[in-house]
Parts: structure tokens; C-alpha cells; sequence
């Protein structure tokens, strides 16, 4: 039997390399992981909504001849349940870690992301979003990010803040699995569970970590999706 195709959408401010020290946890997959659009091997400038970044990660699936399964953190999931909803028929499986129906984002998170566009120096940090910032995978996937234009990474996180579906899940009909940190401070609980509750076919998958889940259980939740996607 061929190993499942998996696309890992990354978050906002990531790109593709973000995810290398990952992948080996997710040996049993086909994986895919595309840079969004302004960085990396993807061409072209950043997209400011999540509706323009679900149209581009469609063409992405499109591209393929099969259904895939598509896994999205933070932004990237929102964008993934975006895509669903527009390309049902891609999908093998729709997996959303630490994201949610609703981004919105707080004054003080855009103003610093403006502030390091802007300013051109150091370059916005997420180490907030991990539960320990001082963790040795904090520092590594900083490093990782910083290779983002600050531009892009600003338009990520506009894109977050405009971004509210929760009245329209009903249009989600993919197979889905929500996971998530128990200390996230992004992404509540609270609110994970609320999108288990108001999408039609989803399970539930809570980790030890904060909001940058991918990387603090890595082993627990690259085994959870492979459990998901085989009983699925």
C-alpha cells in the first residue's frame, strides 16, 4: 500500500524549512510541505486573506491526481478549512492544529509585526507561542523563520485577523481531525473545542505543548494523524 499523501500547510511568519527538523517524524507519509506564497520557492507576492490563500493552496491540490490529506497549523489551518470548503474533492482528510474558525489577532501581536517590517531588524518572534520559550525548539524554528520577508510574514498575520468562518462550517463536509496544546495561549482549548462541536465529521486530538504544537509533540501528533488517516 502507497504511503498517504500529506501537505503541511505552515502558520504565519513560517515557510517551508520551518518544518525540516520535523519530517522525519512523519516518515510514513508522503509529505509535502509548500511554502505560502512571498518566500521561498513559492514566486510571486504575499496574499493578504485566507480566501486568496485557500484559492492557491486548491491549485496546489489540483495538481495532484489524487485526493490529499491536509494538515494546517495555525494559519494554515484556516486557510486548509478554507480550501474544503471551496475543493471538497481534494481532500483525503482535513487536519487543524491550533487553529480555529475565527483569528483575530490582538493590537499588540500586529503592531509588533508591523513594527519589524517596518523597522527591518530583528525579525518578529513566535518563542511567546511555545510553552517553554526558552526550549531548545523555540530558538531553532526562530531561527528557521527569520529567513521570511518581514512583509510576508505582516500579511500572514493580517490575513489571520480578517479571517471568520465560524457561521459557515456547515459547508465543511471533509472528514476532519482538530488538534491541539492544552497551554495554548493563541488558540484557546475553549475554542478548539467548540469547532469539534460545530463541524460535522471531526475528532479530537489534545497534546501537551502551547501553540506551536507541531514542534513541542512532535512524535505525538505525527502518530495521531497516522492513526486518524488509517481508521479514517
Amino acid at each position: 500500500m502507497s504511503a498517504p499523501r500529506v501537505i503541511f500547510v505552515h502558520g504565519a511568519g513560517g515557510n517551508a524549512s520551518t518544518f525540516g527538523p520535523l519530517a522525519s517524524a512523519w516518515s510514513w507519509a508522503d509529505l509535502h510541505v509548500p511554502d505560502l506564497p512571498g518566500r521561498g520557492k513559492t514566486p510571486g507576492e504575499a496574499l493578504l486573506t485566507v480566501d486568496a490563500l485557500a484559492s492557491w493552496l486548491g491549485d496546489v491540490l489540483g495538481s495532484f491526481d489524487t485526493p490529499s490529506v491536509v494538515v494546517g497549523h495555525s494559519l494554515g489551518g484556516a486557510v486548509a478549512l478554507r480550501a474544503a470548503m471551496q475543493h471538497p474533492a481534494r481532500f483525503r482528510g482535513l487536519v487543524m492544529v491550533s487553529s480555529g474558525a475565527r483569528l483575530r489577532v490582538s493590537e499588540a501581536i500586529l503592531a509588533a509585526v508591523d513594527d519589524a517590517r517596518d523597522r527591518a531588524t530583528a525579525p518578529f518572534s513566535l518563542r511567546f507561542g511555545f510553552r517553554d520559550p526558552s526550549a531548545e525548539a523555540a530558538h531553532r524554528y526562530d531561527a528557521l523563520a527569520a529567513t521570511t520577508p518581514a512583509e510576508a510574514t505582516a500579511a500572514d498575520w493580517r490575513a489571520c485577523d480578517g479571517f471568520d468562518v465560524r457561521d459557515r462550517l456547515h459547508e465543511v463536509a471533509v472528514a476532519s481531525l482538530v488538534a491541539w496544546g492544552r497551554d495554548d495561549p493563541l488558540t484557546p482549548p475553549r475554542f478548539q473545542r467548540w469547532l469539534v462541536d460545530h463541524l460535522e465529521r471531526a475528532e479530537a486530538l489534545e497534546l501537551d505543548g502551547g501553540h506551536m504544537t507541531p514542534w513541542e509533540s512532535v512524535e505525538a501528533l505525527s502518530d495521531g494523524v497516522r492513526r486518524w488517516v488509517t481508521a479514517s
